[in-house]
């Protein structure tokens, strides 16, 4: 089933000096936009963000009775109004709200402003935001993701990398501990006196301070011992370095400095023994380890030894055989292969400052390619020329070390594309190698610290993430306008009691907030619109079942499907069983007593229902292959369906499509209203 409840209060908070104790609660829109002063060189003044919040009460009841079981999922849902000087592509970042708010009773129209509830500084028009309480959950904090000297990042979202498991010691049957990723958190799992240490390696160089930090929740364990050894082979305990913990109780973000002493692979090392001797699964988690250089003005230093997923592979281009390029890591290094007339462009996304200069340099190594392009992108997407660029170069034609130095004229997210064709029927392999971006100027504060960090007062408070995962966010281009976010783990903390539901926060990301580029406005329906499309929080649940007694199965090529007993009216407090009837369009004759225009026959499992509105002709709730599947019974076909997701004193329709032979036929049904 895929169910619906409505919004119980929305607004839009505004950053802006002359409206940031303002209040919009009962506008009809809500918006996410930059604001510049037209009359002063355009100077950005501001930011927008929304907040909206549900009452999970329907839905707990019903988890409480049974009425919703199973893998429940939970979407986020606001409809696109207008998008206005938006990018091609642009992300939103949602968050789940930390201090509850008051919706207030102002629009963005009123002279003057209303301030009697929730506004940029204010959370309910009395009290303002305590940015404090963004930051901590549980007694564990998301930490502040680095931006200078990035020597290793690991958050665990696509493998773990060069992280091993050494000096197992097997439980008393044998088995191994073991790690997996989990929401990506890396698991530590032992159990009846097992044990093992986990080595996160890192390259340090003589003399150089670094500042290590990760988040650690020994969970099960009754601690983690934390051990650094260094090139010689030797383990250094916690009164070697500033502020290192050497037994881990507790969960906690731990961050300390290390002075290397010498040059060489440094091995972090954290010990979990399971002690209590039962069989059943002991478990520690790690999220964000991060290791920064805090000496030298190093802002991206890039070996391919730990993470790989920092240049994105755009503009695909699949050899004659219909097969695509690839990029691998392979000796430290990126790889680009490919053949017969296919390749891509190699593309690292960066934010850069436009108060400071910069050096990027990496090993081009040309390998079997004829060439390879080169291009940089300015955050308005316009190609920069070498007048902009020292040592910009369009084109390679053999190996180099490349170095290219530039201010950058703007603020925002450059990007630098190395692109790669192989022209022959043979393979063509070339790579990229240390990868660096050096900065000389004063850094100011890493535009990527998030909102446990966030020294401006108002804008909302909020958590970093979820008790079990990162942060939620939704890419958007021509082809998706609404918001249709998973935020199945924030909702999850709401109804186990981890957290108070006090709403969403919806935003930009920090980097796109804080630049100066423009990247026009965002806006959505609100719940005081007078249109169908308010804003729902979406509970998406399998509650079908496929018994079809002593039925037989419906095989005909021509079939009509029909809803059987669909009352003309259903109260919008109405749950109900829908009969689907199926049966051939033109049945033979026999010589029996039953009539074959009533002779039940059970459907193809593969039948779905949708509803659509009939005066909008808008399909609310969509076909889909695990959420609106019909069942069946010893009486035939039927679905489950709550009228209270379609709002009230409507017409709506449902209808129906079957998959079978490898193709989808279509049904209408018969038209129904809801009533107050």
């Amino acid at each position: 089933m895929i169910y619906r409840i409505y919004g119980q209060k929305d607004t839009t908070i505004y950053e802006q000096n002359n409206r940031n104790n303002q209040n919009t609660g009962k506008d009809e829109i809500l918006e996410i936009t930059k604001f510049y002063d037209e009359d002063s060189n355009n100077v950005w003044v501001g930011n927008s963000r929304v907040l909206t919040q549900f009452d999970l009460a329907p839905i707990s009841q019903s988890i409480v009775g049974g009425e919703i079981s199973g893998s429940i999922k939970y979407y986020l849902n606001l409809t696109s109004v207008a998008e206005t000087e938006v990018q091609s592509e642009y992300d939103l970042d949602i968050f789940p709200v930390s201090q509850s708010w008051g919706e207030g009773s102002g629009k963005y129209i009123h002279t003057p402003i209303s301030t009697d509830g929730c506004s940029w500084k204010s959370r309910d028009g009395v009290s303002n935001w305590n940015a404090t309480s963004a930051s901590v959950f549980n007694g564990f904090r998301k930490i502040d993701i680095p931006t200078e000297g990035l020597v290793l990042s690991q958050t665990f979202t696509n493998g773990t990398g060069s992280t091993f498991l050494t000096e197992s010691i097997n439980d008393i049957n044998g088995n191994s501990p073991f790690m997996f990723v989990e929401n990506e958190r890396l698991v530590i799992s032992a159990s009846n006196f097992a044990g093992t240490t986990l080595v996160f390696p890192l390259e340090l160089e003589n003399s150089l301070n670094y500042k290590v930090q990760f988040q650690i929740d020994p969970k099960d364990f009754t601690d983690v011992q934390f051990r650094i050894e260094n090139p010689n082979g030797l383990i250094q305990n916690e009164d070697s370095y500033e502020n290192m913990v050497g037994n881990i109780t507790t969960p906690s973000t731990q961050s300390f400095l290390i002075t290397a002493a010498s040059s060489g692979q440094y091995n972090l090392r954290f010990t979990f023994f399971d002690n209590d001797g039962t069989s059943s699964s002991t478990t520690g988690t790690f999220d964000e380890v991060y290791v920064t250089e805090r000496a030298g003005n190093t802002l991206v230093r890039e070996t391919f030894s730990v993470n790989e997923g920092k240049f994105t592979q755009r503009n695909v281009i699949k050899n004659t055989n219909g097969v695509m390029p690839k990029q691998f890591v392979s000796s430290s290094q990126l790889f680009f292969q490919s053949d017969n007339t296919g390749g891509a462009t190699a593309e690292y996304k960066k934010y850069l400052d436009s108060s400071l200069k910069y050096t990027i340099t990496n090993e081009l190594k040309l390998g079997n390619y004829p060439s390879y392009g080169f291009a940089v992108f300015n955050p308005k997407g316009i190609k920069m020329n070498p007048s902009q660029i020292t040592g910009l170069k369009s084109l390679y034609t053999a190996s180099v070390t490349q170095s290219i130095q530039f201010t950058p004229p703007m603020s925002g997210d450059y990007r630098f594309n190395y692109t790669y064709f192989a022209t022959g029927s043979s393979r063509a392999t070339g790579s990229i190698d240390n990868f660096k971006i050096v900065y000389s100027g004063s850094l100011k504060t890493p535009p990527e610290s998030e909102a446990s960090f966030f020294k401006n007062i108002g804008g909302g408070t909020w958590y970093t993430s979820s008790m079990n995962s990162t942060k939620v966010s939704q890419r958007f281009n021509k082809y998706t306008t609404n918001l249709n976010a998973n935020v199945t783990e924030y909702v999850n903390d709401w109804l186990n009691g981890s957290r108070p539901n006090n709403g969403f926060l919806i935003k930009r990301p920090v980097l796109q907030e804080s630049g100066s580029a423009r990247y026009g406005s965002a806006k959505f329906f609100s719940n005081e619109t007078h249109t169908i499309y308010v804003p729902t929080l979406e509970v998406r649940w399998d509650d079908s079942t496929f018994n079809t007694g002593s039925l037989s199965a419906l095989t005909s090529d021509d079939i009509v499907i029909y809803p059987k007993n669909l009352s003309s009216e259903y109260k919008e407090s109405s749950k109900s069983r829908v009969r689907v009837v199926g049966r051939e369009r033109y049945p033979q004759r026999s010589f029996s007593d039953s009539n074959p225009y009533t002779t039940i026959k059970y459907l193809p499992q593969n039948t779905y229902y949708q509803v659509r509105d009939v005066e909008t002709n808008l399909v609310l709730i969509p076909y889909d292959t695990t959420y609106t599947k019909l069942s069946c019974d010893s009486n035939g076909n039927y679905f489950d369906f709550w009228f209270n997701t379609l709002q009230p004193e409507r017409f709506y329709q449902f209808e129906f499509r079957v998959d079978r032979g490898g193709k989808q036929e279509y049904f209408g049904g018969n038209v129904f209203k809801v009533v107050r």
